[in-house]
């Protein structure tokens, strides 16, 4: 049996979704996991290298990451709210993740 994970595209992805909403410089992906219950994935990643800014990310499906449009509500809110920027894009928008330091899930 392979361990499930999320490819490098995909996690460009999450990183787009994130940038809409937030001022990122670094973007670092800790672990996917399934709730073998639920069958729910969840990502936990940590943003700008801050323990503070850690969070978990839950998708139905790995599928769920393929799509380069997206945004996303990092939680708790308070927490983030810090890094929210004033002028987030649409989901549809195009964004530039060119400058986002990122540390990708081990294959």
């Amino acid at each position: 049996m392979t361990k499930e994970t999320l490819t490098k595209e995909q996690q460009d992805n999450v990183v787009r979704w994130i940038a809409r909403g937030y001022d990122v410089h670094e973007v670092e992906f800790l672990k996917l996991s399934k709730n073998t219950s639920t069958g729910i994935y969840l990502l936990s990643i940590r943003v700008n290298k801050n323990e503070s800014l850690e969070t978990t990310i839950p998708a139905d499906s790995l599928s769920d990451f393929d799509s380069v449009e997206g945004e996303l509500l990092l939680g708790p809110i308070d927490i983030f709210q810090k890094i929210t920027k004033s002028n987030q894009l649409e989901k549809h928008e195009k964004i530039d993740i060119n400058n986002i330091k990122i540390s990708y899930l081990e294959d």
